[in-house]
């Protein structure tokens, strides 16, 4: 799995344990997410820089700017891993 689908993975799933199913129904509406929950396995196709942006949107349109600090503590171990210039705005 790729750092990028890494992120998206790891953000799904610390959504998950705050609002339960519903944070798995959110990212499955994020075009260019292609989700094997099974198996926690996340691909993505096309430009993964702005479909992780999506991602961590998708959160912040329902539940607001928490949800974005969320989604930023999710990552914050393998976001520095992504030169400066790639990581998502949302999440620096």
């Amino acid at each position: 799995m790729d750092i990028f689908a890494r992120i998206a993975e790891k953000i799904i799933r610390e959504q998950e344990g705050i609002i339960g199913p519903v944070a798995l129904e959110q990212a499955r509406k994020v075009a260019g997410l292609i989700i094997n929950w099974d198996k926690h396995e996340v691909k993505i196709e096309g430009n993964k820089k702005e479909i992780v942006e999506k991602l961590v949107e998708q959160y912040e349109y329902l539940f607001g700017q928490a949800s974005v600090e969320v989604c930023k503590d999710a990552v914050k171990g393998i976001i520095s891993k992504i030169p400066q210039d790639q990581r998502p705005q949302m999440l620096q």
